[in-house]
């Protein structure tokens, strides 16, 4: 396991992490310093005729060392703190960017609420509860070694006793409950996720599981996920007593090993065998619960792996900016997804500059996807999407997106104010470009009328919203980065016929005031197309031309 912690991290937090270590040996260094200096205030106490004033002055001397000493450990402790955070922060960085980088493919294949999961709460949870736990069975391990090496060295049967007293215990301890505590970590990992999947569902869904009359299945699912977790967070409770309860059966069997080995001097070994294992006693259940947490954890390791992994990427090349001066051509596309499954073969469309092309089909026969192959989120397995004649990729796709805009069928609304929304991923907002966005998706009235007029809260996910508002908020975010063509995927299939009306009816107006603007849709309804140039038919691949 510690070759496979180690393999994750970067080249620098390989060297951090040896300095770390050297800072956990002398962590146990300091604190076996601790130990060994109460001895010789116990031989102080022990010897017959013991001056008083020397025993205060020993106090006081090693009080002086025990405050120098934890205030260096306290020092100690918030730099491996710092590096645990680090890794937390940088692979929690590294896995959201990765998974959101691997594509549109795999966000639709997983689950939003599993991969949130995992990059905020299983990497916090592989940072405090693997990695953690690792250093501190490191230094707990090495204090246990020296203060058991010094004991054998001075008095060599009281060192063995005690390792004859804990030894055992804790590896019986160890093989019986390693699997379970796994078991246990995997089990709680799973009813978590579904706990989280539960409580989102049923608030997104309120209107129609009311409706319904559906909550009550909601919430038996949510009463089985919280006693799954429950369930298995009292057995790792349990499991982290038995610590407790075997270091102190290990003293009492040490206390009563030593009086039977008959020694003379059974006052000071018994002394020494206390002041021992006053610290022992701490550091053995330390090690075996972290331990034990780091089992119950285990599970993060592979979850960590696999989602801070790099994916290979093909070589850049040089790209220069998109221009859009000719139009997007498609040359014999064909797409398949990757369980092989064949959308359409050659596949070839030639849109000019400044035309409005519908695009429409059956359900099923492609048309969404043929959106995501013109804006790069899919690769064709084979043929070319060229504009202005230069060939469109995933390494040159963001150029693309400086000229494009898209408006999807479900508006992405942030839960933050219109002129954020409008502008989005614009540190800068530009409030007049905002409102000239907003005047031509004919919004401006209706914006000027909010409470806080560009600064007005939509809610989360745009729940203050109607749809059609929601519609212009797509059109007026592509116009504020003043796209040169818009692609509509369905954009007013879920609107009444009135709102559908308006929308296209404000897209005509956009047509006739920007000439040289592009507009590509994909809809159900011949009056979503009707004032197309031309409609492409993806069933039969035939191109129609419409009158204006």
């Amino acid at each position: 396991m510690i070759k496979k912690i180690y393999k994750l991290l970067s080249e620098r937090q390989q060297k951090r992490s040896v300095a770390v270590m050297f800072m956990v040996l002398l962590r146990a260094l300091l604190d076996f310093a601790g130990v060994a200096a109460l001895i010789p205030v116990l031989l102080a106490i022990l010897e017959p005729d013991g001056s008083r004033e020397k025993m205060l002055t020993l106090c006081c001397i090693i009080l002086l060392f025990v405050m120098l000493k934890n205030g260096l450990v306290i020092l100690l402790a918030r730099m491996q703190s710092r590096f645990l955070l680090d890794i937390y922060r940088d692979f929690s960085r590294r896995m959201f960017v990765n998974y959101y980088r691997r594509g549109l493919l795999f966000l639709k294949g997983t689950s939003s609420l599993q991969l949130g999961h995992e990059v905020n709460y299983v990497c916090y949870t592989f940072s405090l509860c693997v990695l953690a736990p690792v250093f501190r069975i490191v230094s707990d391990l090495v204090l246990v070694l020296l203060m058991i090496s010094a004991l054998v060295i001075w008095e060599p049967i009281a060192g063995l006793l005690l390792c004859a007293a804990f030894l055992p215990l804790a590896g019986g301890y160890v093989g019986l409950v390693r699997k379970h505590l796994r078991r246990y970590g995997t089990e709680e990992l799973e009813a978590r996720r579904k706990q989280l999947r539960t409580v989102v569902e049923a608030f997104r869904g309120f209107a129609e599981l009311e409706v319904a009359h559906a909550f009550f299945t909601t919430i038996s699912f949510f009463d089985q996920g919280i006693e799954s977790i429950t369930r298995n967070r009292l057995r790792m409770e349990i499991c982290q007593l038995f610590p407790l309860f075997l270091s102190e059966i290990a003293i009492v069997c040490g206390l009563a090993l030593l009086i039977g080995a008959g020694r003379e001097d059974l006052g000071l070994m018994s002394s020494v065998f206390a002041v021992a294992a006053f610290r022992l006693l701490p550091a053995i259940r330390s090690i075996l619960n972290n331990w034990g947490t780091l089992q119950n954890a285990s599970y993060t390791l592979e979850i960590v792996a696999e989602g801070i992994a790099d994916i290979p990427q093909k070589e850049m090349e040089t790209e220069f900016p998109f221009t859009f001066r000719q139009g997007i051509e498609l040359c014999g596309v064909s797409f398949a997804f990757p369980d092989g499954h064949i959308l359409f073969r050659d596949l070839n469309l030639n849109i000019k500059r400044g035309e409005c092309v519908g695009i429409r089909g059956t359900s099923g026969s492609g048309k969404s996807t043929l959106f995501n192959l013109m804006l790069g989120f899919l690769e064709p397995i084979s043929g070319e999407i060229r504009i202005d004649g230069k060939r469109l990729t995933v390494n040159n796709r963001e150029e693309w997106y400086k000229v494009a805009g898209y408006v999807p069928q479900e508006i992405f609304v942030t839960e933050g104010t219109l002129a954020t929304n409008i502008a989005l991923g614009q540190v800068q907002v530009d409030y007049k470009k905002v409102m000239n966005a907003l005047e031509q998706a004919q919004l401006k009235e209706w914006a000027e009328h909010l409470p806080q007029g560009l600064d007005t809260p939509l809610g989360e996910f745009g729940s203050r919203l109607s749809g059609g508002q929601k519609q212009r908020i797509g059109i007026a975010r592509a116009l504020y980065k003043q796209a040169e063509i818009l692609f509509f995927d369905e954009a007013t299939s879920a609107l009444d016929h009135r709102t559908e009306q308006e929308i296209n009816h404000a897209l005509q107006e956009l047509s006739h005031q920007r000439h040289e603007l592009t507009i590509v849709i994909i809809a159900h309804r011949e009056s979503s197309l009707a004032f197309c140039d031309r409609i492409f038919d993806l069933d039969s691949g035939n191109i129609y031309t419409k009158e204006k």
